[in-house]
Parts: C-alpha cells; structure tokens; sequence
C-alpha cells in the first residue's frame, strides 16, 4: 500500500460520529434540522435505488493530502470503523459499480469548488444504525482527496448547531493567461471561462478561444488521456430544458477541439448537467453568467 492515512472515531451522545485525523483539512461543515437526504441503496440503473432519510443532516468536507493513494485507501479504514461500531452497510461501489456519470448527478453532493468528484474516480457508501443514516463520497484531484460525509439523525439526537465554511481549493478556472495544463496536472479538471454563452444560448459568442487552445496542447502532448466536458447552465427556464442546451454548449465545445485542432473524437466525451451544479448564486447577472460554463474534467490517464 503506498498511501494509509490514520483515522479517528470519535463518540458523541447518541451515535458515532467519523472525523478525520491530521492531515486532513475540514473545509465545510453544515448542520441543518429538520431535512432530508437522498440515501442510494443501490446503483442507478434507469432509475436510483435510493431512499430520503429524514431528520438532522450535518453534512462535513474533508480536504486530504494523499499523494499516491486511491479512492479505496481512503474509504477502507472508515468502512472498517463503521463495521466495527455495528453499522449496516447497505451500498458500496466505485464509479461503474454504481452506476456512472448518471449516479454522480443524482446522489446529493455538495457542487464544486467545495466538493470535487471525478466523473472516472469516485467511491460511494451508504450505512445505517437504527435510525441514523451515513453516506461517504470521496474522490480525487491530482495529490489532494475530498471526503464528504453526511450523518442523518433523529433531530431530537444532535444539537442544533449550524455552521458553514468553505475553505476549498480555488483556482479552477484558467482564463487566457492562465496555465491549462498545470491546473489539470494539480486538480483534474478546469473551467473553460473563456467561452461565453448568453442565457438559452449554445453559441459560442467570439472566435477565438485561449482555454481551447491550450486544453489541445495539453491533450496533444499527453496523448492518452481523455476528457469529459461538461456543460452546465444558469437558472433560468426549466430543468429539461437547460439539460439539454448544457449538453448543447459542451458539443459546441468538443466540436472545436475536433474540427479545428484535430483532436480524436473517441478521447472527448460530453455531459449536460443543467443548473444542478452552480458556482454562484443565480439571483445576479453575475452570478448567472459565472453558472453558463463549460469546464474539462479528465476522465483517464490510460
């Protein structure tokens, strides 16, 4: 094993809660009562096998130093402590297992910057004890693991205590002047924020583009990797619909890396995710032209 990072469990009043150890980083906390949570049960397959569990969700993101670990050595030794504290696991699986791009999307996940999760690299895990529930999503970026964990319980076993912080990794994008390849090297992914939409629109607005430029060079000098791009939209409209212009927009994307720099088609694939994965608040003009975004998430090194 090249990588084990020490895990602390800690007892609270009414149920074990996971926390990790030094050199973990807790970058988001929030505890709200009188929620839900989508718990998957199973994978998707047409549909998520799943249930809303009700009650108090605290919901914590981990940011870990784990140069040469793997989604797996991250999740075993809290799967074991789990086990060992008489939890049920009721689901458990890595990427395919549970069901793809599809199920990433339908779990509830905290959206990026504050959680990462890669599209070809991600571990999911579902738990019970009585009538609190537990999920762990975890996935990597380069050297760094994210870790999100959500406890539900009855809200009558938590005190009410709500806090919320994000101290996750900026930098995602990479504008004209900025360095493509090293933000992929380092995070996986990146948004291509130089390519403008107008609200409804798949047209890209202009010609020339930096961000498509240099994620060619990139894919041109490592020639096996391959990328999803995903498009995402602001709020405006309705939910089928701005799935499918998101889609639309990362198409328009893919068709000039292929057209105009000669990148093979089978290493770019494309996803519309709609306004389920917002960057900013939707309320300002601002934040809307910040969500119409296409950004590059690399699916495999192979």
């Amino acid at each position: 094993m090249k990588f084990a990072l020490p895990f602390l469990l800690l007892a609270s009043p009414a149920f074990a809660q996971l926390t990790l150890a030094p050199p973990a980083e807790r970058t988001f906390a929030e505890t709200t009562p009188f929620s839900s949570h989508l718990v998957a049960t199973g994978p998707f397959t047409d549909t998520l096998q799943s249930e809303a569990a009700e009650g108090t969700v605290t919901r914590e993101i981990w940011r870990i130093a784990a140069p040469d670990a793997t989604t797996l050595q991250l999740l075993a030794p809290l799967r074991d402590q789990l086990l060992d504290d008489g939890w049920e696991i009721l689901f458990d699986c890595q990427t395919r297992a549970c069901g793809g791009f599809d199920f990433r999307f339908e779990i509830d996940v905290t959206p990026a910057p504050a959680m990462f999760v890669d599209l070809a690299d991600y571990r999911y895990l579902s738990a019970r004890k009585g009538e609190t529930w537990k999920t762990i999503v975890i996935s990597l970026s380069g050297d760094l693991g994210f870790v999100q964990i959500t406890t539900i319980a009855p809200t009558s076993d938590l005190d009410t205590v709500v806090m919320s912080t994000s101290n996750a990794i900026q930098g995602l994008s990479s504008p004209g002047g900025g360095n493509m390849a090293s933000t992929l090297d380092s995070l996986g992914r990146a948004v291509l924020d130089d390519l403008e939409f107008a609200t409804g629109s798949t047209e890209l607005s202009g010609d020339g583009f930096a961000s498509l430029e240099q994620l060619a060079a990139f894919l041109t000098e490592n020639e096996r990797t391959t990328i999803a791009l995903v498009g995402h939209t602001d709020a405006e409209g309705g939910a089928e619909g701005n799935m499918a212009i998101s889609r639309s927009r990362a198409d328009s994307a893919r068709d000039l890396l292929i057209e105009r720099y000669g990148i093979a088609p089978d290493r770019i694939k494309t996803h519309g995710v709609g306004f389920f994965a917002p960057v900013a608040p939707n309320d300002t003009e601002a934040g809307r032209e910040a969500n119409r975004r296409v950004e590059v998430v690399i699916t495999s090194t192979e």
